[in-house]
């Protein structure tokens, strides 16, 4: 397997392993001892607000995230399970872009109280934002990371 495509196959896994890791917790929490599962929910409270009333129960037991940013971490696991559509760098900046406008104008309308909180539709913003984001970091990968062809020389005599 070429270096470029073990590449990009190793940031795949590392998303969808990321991707994973909050929605593991709570089953973890129930499973393993009260103080790993501390531990473990512990390492998401610099990423997320972790409002309970915004926040989805696995197993009835509250995810160490929001929905928002569950949605964010699902979109990680699709990228890397689904990368597609296969964009550029310059395509998933805009796309970004785009995500985190929609995602933006939700948490808007949702604090200015013109529509209640609805798990589904944080979801969705942050599947959509995470997806394109981890296009992004594919995109990266085979453009930036990865070794460009490098065309022989011809000697000059």
């Amino acid at each position: 397997m070429p270096r470029a495509a073990r590449l990009e196959a190793a940031a795949r896994i590392g998303l969808v392993i990321v991707g994973l890791s909050p929605f593991l917790v709570p089953f973890a929490r129930r499973a393993l001892s009260p103080e790993i599962g501390a531990a473990l929910d512990a390492a998401f409270e610099i990423v997320c607000h972790r409002n309970p009333a915004r926040t989805l129960a696995l197993a009835g037991v509250l995810m160490p995230i929001c929905s928002r940013c569950a949605g964010i971490f699902a979109g990680f696991v699709t990228g890397g399970l689904f990368p597609l559509p296969r964009w550029s760098v310059r395509a998933c900046l805009f796309w970004g872009f785009v995500a985190s406008v929609i995602m933006v104008a939700d948490v808007i309308t949702q604090d200015a109280r013109l529509h209640p909180v609805s798990h589904p539709v944080r979801l969705l913003t942050g599947v959509l934002w995470g997806h394109v984001m981890a296009l992004g970091v594919l995109a990266i990968v085979r453009e930036r990371l990865a070794p460009a062809t490098v065309k022989p020389s011809r000697a000059t005599s």
